[in-house]
């Protein structure tokens, strides 16, 4: 399914892309926010604001937790994206 989303960069993965979230409020009007990885060869810095179109897609990952108990997540990743960043204002 392809995705236009705008996200803010929180971390790098050197020579495969980087993470970064969208800020989103619930039904209560709660903030929370929604991580994706990207996966591009484009170079971007944290806290870069950058628009993102590309094919998402969800996996559900399996773990265990600090707590020592499973947990369960789903990870959601950007393939073929294209990557643009916000211009600076002059």
């Amino acid at each position: 399914m392809k995705v236009k989303s705008e996200l803010v960069v929180s971390r790098i993965i050197e020579g495969y892309g980087f993470e970064g979230f969208e800020t989103r409020k619930t039904r209560e009007g709660e903030d929370f926010k929604v991580y994706v990885t990207v996966w591009t060869k484009d170079k971007v810095t944290i806290g870069d604001s950058v628009e993102v179109t590309g094919d998402l897609t969800a996996k559900v990952d399996s773990y265990t937790g600090k707590d020592n108990q499973p947990k369960t997540k789903v990870s959601l990743n950007i393939n073929d994206p294209v990557v643009k960043t916000a211009e600076a204002p002059f």
